[in-house]
């Protein structure tokens, strides 16, 4: 029989009493001590449920934990985190596992974890507590494994668990799964010394995408970082290798975007690039969130290392590696999108502004067609052309705006890519805008396009991320 028991909590101290409701082969100091940093008051009441078959530890009992001498129970415990009104804030798995790694599963909305906004990738599960079910929007998390499993590993688990559960041609997997399907390095496969980037993107590979791994550069450089917040703002999440941590994680969001730095003449001409009066969206944001095992999730992270008040000892610039998992049909890559932009906006074909702030993603040609389709704000003309325009599968889009509208979250001018587009490609463009004009290309006529109409400026397109 499945049993449920309660714990009220009015101070951080009453995490204590999980010790006594959870049998000692799940809890520890560690588990208890993160629940009480991270979760605090927040949380106003924990049902502990047990037994729980969670299917990520019993993939890994079987193929490991089953094997050893001394012998591992394979019921777990569950915890549901209750907020105010009875709010569900999502369920963590207690496993019994080595000391230190005995938080599992987890399925936590962002919202009782941070403070700050966010703009996070977020993916619905359900949670069944008797006959009530209950879902949550959140990003996958657990702890190492330590022997089966490390910071690598997790990595890519909470990667390939968000896209099986929130992408129907994605299947789902499990963390057992992915340590056998590992590529051996150096040896045996446990326990891990850890994973490189080129194994995860050979695992990537095997659960049907088409990764690539970027960075290397030795000296700090900004670009890289751009391109990593370009994919971000795509809702591809990525893993990032830390050096010289020797550590991974999974980069799932952005923190808030600074509008102040464009009130600044001498600021705005730092940040602009001289020839073209470019500025990167990715400029004015100055955090990226992960999900870190040997942390919690949601971890803010900063380009600058953080001040002695904060617990994160690493910036964005250790970030030297990160492994994108693309959809297999997606052959342009940030840098090749960024190029040839850059050399649109030379030629002088379009009239933008002269600062123009630039945000660059990539979405689903479905995705961007409803949101026009319920932009209420944008011109008929160019909104009848999305909509009956024949476009790959996914797209680059490169939105365009002058500060007064950009603070204004809204877009003055857009650029469509085709993002199957040959590498050697100049001209990849599906449609482009500015205040005057449409040009699109027909790939049933095989033709250039162009409309003259006033094209007012618009809502941005926000259906990647979520703002927290």
């Amino acid at each position: 029989m499945i049993e449920f028991s309660e714990l009220l909590i009015e101070s951080v101290e009453d995490y204590n009493k999980l010790y006594e409701c959870v049998g000692k082969e799940a809890i520890d100091e560690q588990a208890v001590d993160t629940l009480k940093k991270f979760l605090g008051i927040k949380c106003n009441r924990i049902v502990v449920e047990y037994p729980y078959h969670d299917k990520d530890f019993l993939s890994t009992y079987y193929c490991y934990y089953s094997q050893k001498f001394r012998g591992f129970p394979k019921k777990c415990y569950r915890l549901h985190i209750m907020g105010e009104d009875e709010k569900y804030f999502g369920y963590i798995v207690l496993r019994p596992t080595v000391k230190g790694t005995r938080l599992g599963t987890t399925y936590l909305s962002p919202k009782p974890l941070l403070d700050e906004e966010a703009y996070l990738m977020l993916a619905k599960y359900e949670a069944h507590i008797m006959d009530n079910k209950r879902d949550i929007k959140c990003f996958p998390w657990m702890k190492q494994e330590v022997d089966i499993a490390v910071c690598a590993h997790v990595a890519a688990w909470t990667i390939l668990r968000y896209y099986g559960n929130k992408y129907h041609n994605y299947a789902d997997t499990t963390m057992g799964a992915i340590a056998q399907k590992i590529k051996g390095d150096m040896g045996r496969k446990t326990p891990s010394n850890g994973l490189t980037p080129v194994q995860i993107a050979d695992l990537f590979q095997e659960y049907g995408f088409s990764p690539i791994i970027r960075g290397g550069m030795k000296e700090e450089n900004s670009r890289f970082l751009d391109e990593m917040t370009a994919y971000i703002e795509s809702g591809i999440p990525i893993v990032g290798f830390i050096s010289p941590k020797q550590h991974a994680v999974s980069i799932v969001g952005h923190g808030g975007i600074d509008y102040g730095l464009l009130d600044n003449h001498d600021s705005v001409n730092k940040l602009k690039d001289e020839h073209t009066g470019i500025i990167l969206h990715s400029k004015l944001i100055s955090s990226l969130y992960v999900m870190e095992d040997n942390y919690f999730g949601y971890r803010k992270v900063s380009k600058e290392l953080p001040t002695s008040t904060s617990d994160v000892d690493y910036n964005l610039y250790e970030v030297k590696f990160a492994v994108v998992p693309l959809y297999e049909k997606m052959q342009l890559v940030y840098n090749e999108v960024y190029e040839r932009y850059v050399s649109l906006v030379e030629s002088g074909t379009m009239s933008w502004e002269a600062v123009k702030i630039s945000r660059i993603y990539m979405t689903s040609a479905n995705s961007l067609k409803r949101e026009a389709g319920n932009n209420e704000e944008m011109c008929e003309e160019l909104k009848t052309i999305i909509l009956r325009l024949n476009m790959s599968k996914f797209v680059w889009c490169i939105d365009i705006a002058g500060i007064d509208n950009y603070k204004n979250n809204r877009t003055s001018g857009r650029v469509i890519i085709d993002s199957t587009c040959s590498t050697y490609e100049k001209e990849p463009w599906i449609l482009m805008h500015d205040g005057r004009q449409i040009r699109y290309y027909d790939e049933d006529e095989n033709d250039n396009y162009i409309v003259e109409c006033d094209i007012k400026p618009y809502r941005i397109y926000t259906n990647n991320l979520e703002r927290v």
